[in-house]
């Protein structure tokens, strides 16, 4: 298994973290959240073709929803931020990640 941690900033505390996969075009990018008291972060594994870093204030969500990954798996999230831009994931769990994210929302 790869070990992903995050970096935090001055204050900052990590409420709930877990296995997620951020969809970039066609991959699923394998990971892990971070939802801590400032934002959200998804971090990749180094074993991705696109590997990369993507954080999230919650400032700039609009929206958080589902949808089914593979049209048929209950474990899509999806980001709706201010920009328009949409942030895809599966995850499991989705319920827990999306409520703590609401509250956090500004």
């Amino acid at each position: 298994m790869f070990k992903i941690t995050l970096e935090l900033r001055e204050n900052e505390v990590v409420e709930l973290s877990r296995p997620a996969n951020h969809f970039l075009g066609i991959e699923g990018v394998g990971g892990r959240i971070f939802i801590t008291n400032q934002r959200f972060v998804f971090k990749s594994h180094a074993a991705n073709l696109q590997a990369h870093e993507l954080t999230v204030e919650y400032s700039e969500i609009r929206k958080v929803t589902f949808y089914n990954t593979l049209l048929i798996v209950p474990n899509g999230l999806m980001l709706i931020l201010k920009n328009g831009k949409k942030e895809k994931f599966a995850v499991w769990k989705r319920h827990k990640v999306k409520d703590l994210i609401q509250r956090k929302m500004i």
